[in-house]
């Protein structure tokens, strides 16, 4: 006697060939031990026009059904056309057991039979409905009694789709290599910051204290002085260096003229914490003269957004540091809205933070001399974010001299 299974049908909508979804969708159902049939597929016959499929999927128990269909969900398909189920928060912070946790990938949610977009898509966060609207919500900010967004029907990813024109960001993502030709992504980035300028969107980067080591301090803040910057979200350490090296001519210490090591120069970042804390603040040193160059300076002098999150290892801090990561952790959400490009430059921390925020949409590159950062950016869910092994002060300055460049 044959087996009895349980099935249920899908449909996916986009470049189901081109971004590779087909596959992966055919690769998670048998994965997961179920079967597949193709009922319908339409091929897009142009740049603008998707694709549709229409697959039956089974499994041999509802169980084992359920599980692939809620893998399937997060590819961008559709099972069930129904409105999404919702339930209360029990308390300040507590989610209902099935609570739906958010990808990077924009989502829709289906509302009294209307498919409406989530605002502020981030990952692993709860849907809640805020003002009718459902809204991506860290789970400590969830209030009791709020709505909250149910696994099952009702939910629709769109994956970040690979684009049939030609370009660096749709090919060369989680290409980590040291191999790779430097000069075309750095190229392609400024194409990217370009567009992204004409969009109207921001661009954010997120510097670590790197930066200034390798002398890329100068070409970082000549890009926030010719506006290309629009927000810097970094922590202590890269703000008291660049600041150190203003007051002081040294970075950790190191000469940053004649690269020695300056005699009793540990204390030098101390020094110029003390100096900053003293008038009370970044800003307020650099209108008493103390700091007439970096890019502390471009930044408060042109008034680009500027939030630094503090850590356990922070000497000082600066007056200017948010040390409650909590807050912290708001701070950078509300900066990068609006966000279409992200520049993350030698900090390993502040990028998986940043990427943890950042919706899949948002053309990230990371910078690192070592593989692992944007390695680990990767496997911690930022796909989209491009990997360059390189020193950062030659990245900046060649990205600077790219800009300078119009497009063709």
């Amino acid at each position: 006697m044959p087996q009895r299974t349980v099935a249920d049908t899908i449909t996916l909508e986009g470049h189901l060939i081109d971004s590779d979804i087909l596959r992966r969708v055919f690769d998670r159902v048998v994965e997961e031990g179920g079967e597949f049939e193709v009922r319908e597929f339409r091929v897009g016959r142009t740049n603008d026009e998707a694709s549709f499929a229409r697959i039956e999927v089974r499994a041999r128990d509802p169980h084992a059904l359920d599980r692939i269909l809620e893998a399937l969900r997060y590819l961008g398909a559709t099972s069930q056309v129904a409105d999404c189920r919702t339930a209360a928060a029990e308390a300040d912070g507590i989610l209902p057991d099935d609570f739906y946790a958010t990808t990077n990938f924009d989502t829709l949610v289906r509302l009294d039979g209307r498919w409406v977009e989530v605002h502020d898509q981030k990952m692993d966060a709860a849907l809640v409905l805020r003002e009718g609207g459902p809204v991506c919500v860290k789970q400590r900010l969830v209030r009791q009694g709020e709505q909250v967004v149910l696994r099952g029907p009702g939910i629709r990813v769109r994956p970040v789709e690979r684009s049939r024109d030609y370009a660096v960001f749709g090919f060369m993502s989680n290409d980590v290599s040291a191999e790779v030709n430097k000069v075309i992504v750095i190229r392609a980035a400024a194409r990217e910051m370009k567009r992204v300028r004409a969009a109207g969107e921001r661009i954010v980067v997120v510097p670590g204290p790197a930066v200034v080591h390798s002398g890329g301090e100068k070409a970082l803040a000549g890009l926030v002085r010719d506006g290309w910057i629009d927000v810097i979200l970094t922590g202590n350490a890269f703000a008291v260096h660049d600041l150190e090296k203003a007051i002081v001519g040294t970075s950790l210490g190191v000469c940053q003229t004649s690269g020695r090591a300056v005699e009793g120069g540990s204390r030098n970042h101390l020094y110029a914490i003390n100096a900053v804390n003293r008038v009370g603040g970044i800003r307020q040193a650099i209108e008493a003269g103390l700091v007439k160059s970096g890019v502390m300076d471009e930044a408060v002098t042109r008034g680009t957004r500027l939030v630094l999150a503090g850590s356990i290892r922070d000497d000082g801090p600066l007056k200017d540091v948010i040390t409650d990561t909590s807050l912290a952790q708001q701070a950078y959400i509300e900066a990068l809205h609006g966000a279409g490009c992200c520049l993350m430059l030698a900090t390993a921390l502040h990028s998986i933070a940043v990427g943890n925020l950042l919706p899949a949409r948002v053309r990230t590159i990371c910078v690192d001399m070592v593989e692992s950062v944007p390695v680990k950016l990767g496997n911690r869910g930022s796909m989209q974010a491009i990997g360059l092994v390189t020193d950062v002060g030659f990245f900046l300055e060649r990205l600077a001299a790219e800009l300078e460049t119009p497009l063709p």
